[in-house]
């Protein structure tokens, strides 16, 4: 029995040894020997098909004016594909196969074909299929403008027939088709920026808006302020009673070379005769697209100059190229610019309670269709830039609601170009801009707007959407059909009813009933400035007795209950800038008043590491929802833990190192127990 076993074993080694010497000597076999062999074994003599791929034809929309495809694929958006494929062979494809659509290897359509004869060639329709993609645009904001970075997004079309093989073909390895000049891209004169919020607050007060006598600037005229000479622009201005903040605005265009923003020197001259430099605190910009020539950037500098604008009277506003020569190759050598505008929020005693929003940004479109070829026949659907208007709002005491906003090139004059409104949903106008090629000044609710020129190319609409309001997340959308403009502010200003007195529930009064007031607050400034790891402290008073809600963009970080002032310390600042915001609630009438800061924290001039914040959320637009009362005032806890919750943990852990792995017994005693019987049965 054992000498049998032993031949059984000498059998197989010696099959396997054989089959291991048989794969050794296949895979030594060259290449083209193995070919002959495969051909030599094909009878050519047997008709076969032979499916191909000869073309892929992209396009964004067919056009019925010339009955052709139009337009390069676009990321984001509805494109169209046509994909052409051939049977070379000798034999009909009686089968069914699959044609598979791909973007660099990511299959973004499948389509199937029946049948194809021999000889015959098909095209295969792929309908609205949409690819995502990313902005190609990218940069990093300087005191003196951006430095933009491109990253080339494009993705390539590829086109695969009969993948799976389920057509026997005379020839498998010819099945795919890249053509490299087919490519899906970013197109950036399609909506792709809304503006974003940069502040919400309430005031007694308004805003103004102008461009003062400021006009459009080229580069191709070699005007001054696109050279190394400085361009002034003159503010009259009539600030009544606080400044609570204040902007500036450089709106660019046509900024060569491609993906390349300008560098700009700006200063700010007082009607006292003070002259300051201003640092750009935060740029927005665009391009056309990742296509075509030219690729050039436009887009909006937003400077920060609160501190100032305390006084009525002429400003100046002077602004040169400080890259003129072009010795900076991080910035843009050339440039123009619509008239810089400045923005000013002010308070006023005298004037209705309002609430506000100021949302800003660049946003480049081109719609048109047809009609614009050179934008990429983009409709008016997909060229729709939005600002939203965030917060709740109680419709039953707002008194007038006004809307303005700005489009830098909105409201060209020409025959067949137009530009939409949209709020809510609700179509205000076609073509309601005013200011690009005459002077404009209009005041409504508590909005004052203006263009001083008559060559600002500026558009700007001021009007009213009391009837159109609703009670959150209000939307301004700005729509170009062929205008080829700049979306760049939006202004929201309710003015609320005066409130109605209400009567002391006991004579003397408790110092609870009636509207709250924040009679005084500490910075006195809208605007504050730290720099990281700095400590800084605010505080105000109520003219009653008001449950207090702290919060940093929208989150409650501190509450206090019945009180008539407070306070709140943050004592390790981060990078960045912040919505600080005061809640004053009368908890028996349900009123509150509202004060905001923006305090931005400048990063340390050192390779440091950021420190920890006592702040836990990141920069989002601010909320003012109904702030939760509790018995103490208390901050929101720092990101580390305590000492004291440190040794609970620590407590926690040497608990559990001394027990024991639960089963660890029974398994030892099991083996123990297998043990045992193996050796008695052995022996």
């Amino acid at each position: 029995m054992k000498e049998k076993g032993i031949k059984r074993t000498r059998r197989l080694a010696t099959v396997f040894a054989l089959s291991y010497l048989f794969l050794l000597l296949n895979l030594s076999m060259p290449a083209s020997a193995l070919a002959d062999n495969q051909s030599e074994s094909v009878d050519e003599s047997i008709e076969m098909p032979d499916l191909i791929i000869t073309a892929i034809t992209p396009y964004h929309l067919w056009s019925e004016k010339h009955d052709i495809p139009a337009g390069d694929p676009w990321f984001n958006l509805r494109n169209y594909a046509e994909v052409r494929v051939s049977n070379n062979g000798t034999a009909d494809a009686d089968e069914s196969f699959e044609v598979i659509l791909y973007a660099d290897d990511k299959p973004i359509g499948s389509e199937t074909v029946e049948e194809l004869p021999a000889g015959k060639l098909t095209h295969v329709k792929f309908s609205e299929w949409m690819l995502e993609g990313e902005d190609p645009l990218s940069w990093t904001d300087t005191a003196e403008g951006a430095i933009c970075v491109y990253t080339d997004s494009s993705k390539m079309l590829k086109a695969v027939v009969d993948e799976e093989d389920e057509v026997l073909e005379a020839d498998e390895a010819n099945n795919e088709f890249t053509a490299e000049e087919q490519k899906v891209v970013w197109n950036g004169y399609m909506a792709d920026e809304p503006l974003e919020n940069y502040v919400h607050g309430d005031i007694e007060g308004g805003i103004i808006y102008t461009t003062g006598d400021g006009e459009y600037r080229s580069y191709i005229s070699g005007d001054s302020g696109t050279d190394g000479t400085y361009y002034d622009i003159k503010y009259d201005l009539k600030i009544t009673g606080n400044t609570k903040l204040a902007r500036l605005y450089i709106y660019y265009t046509w900024a060569k070379p491609s993906y390349k923003a300008p560098k700009i020197g700006v200063t700010l001259t007082t009607p006292s005769d003070d002259r300051y430099n201003l640092d750009m605190e935060k740029s927005y910009n665009d391009i056309k697209g990742d296509f075509g020539a030219d690729i050039y950037a436009w887009g909006t500098y937003a400077y920060d100059i609160t501190e100032y604008m305390k006084e009525s009277g002429s400003y100046i506003v002077s602004v040169k190229n400080l890259n003129y020569e072009g010795d900076d190759s991080d910035f843009a050598e050339e440039y123009s610019f619509a008239p810089p505008a400045i923005l000013v929020v002010y308070e006023d005693t005298t004037m209705p309670k309002r609430e506000y929003w100021i949302n800003e940004g660049a946003d480049l479109l081109m719609g048109g269709g047809e009609e614009r070829p050179y934008g990429g026949f983009l409709s008016l659907v997909e060229c729709k830039n939005s600002a939203t208007f965030e917060e709740d709002i109680d419709l039953s005491g707002v008194e007038e609601a006004v809307l303005g906003v700005v489009s830098v090139w909105g409201g060209n004059p020409a025959s067949g170009w137009h530009s939409y409104l949209y709020f809510n949903d609700y179509e205000l106008g076609m073509d309601m801009y005013d200011g690009y090629s005459g002077s404009c000044s209009e005041e409504r609710g508590g909005i004052s707007m203006s263009i001083g020129s008559n060559n600002a190319q500026v558009g700007l609409v001021p009007t009213d959407v009391t009837d159109d309001l609703e009670r959150n997340d209000n939307m301004v959308i700005q729509c170009d059909n062929g205008d080829n403009m700049m979306p760049a502010n939006a202004f929201l200003v309710i003015t609320y009813e005066k409130e109605k007195e209400v009567e002391e529930e006991e004579e003397g009064g408790d110092g609870t009933a009636g509207s709250p007031g924040i009679t005084a607050c500490n910075p006195v400034e809208s605007v504050v400035k730290n720099t990281e790891g700095e400590s800084r402290t605010f505080n105000i008073s109520v003219n009653h007795t008001v449950d207090i809600s702290w919060q940093i963009n929208g989150t409650e970080v501190q509450t206090e209950e019945a009180v008539t002032e407070a306070v709140y310390t943050n004592t390790s600042a981060v990078a960045g800038t912040w919505n600080v915001s005061v809640i004053a609630t009368n908890a028996i009438i349900e009123l509150h008043d509202l004060h905001t800061w923006i305090w931005n924290v400048t990063p340390v001039p050192t390779a440091t590491p950021t420190p920890a914040l006592n702040i836990t959320t990141a920069p989002t637009p601010i909320s003012t929802p109904t702030p939760v009362p509790t018995t103490t005032p208390k901050p929101k806890p720092a990101l580390t833990p305590s000492s004291e919750e440190k040794e609970v943990v620590a407590t926690a852990t040497a608990a559990e190192e001394e027990e024991e792995t639960p089963g660890f017994e029974l398994v030892t005693s099991l083996f123990i127990l297998l043990l045992v019987a193996y050796l008695i049965r052995r022996r």
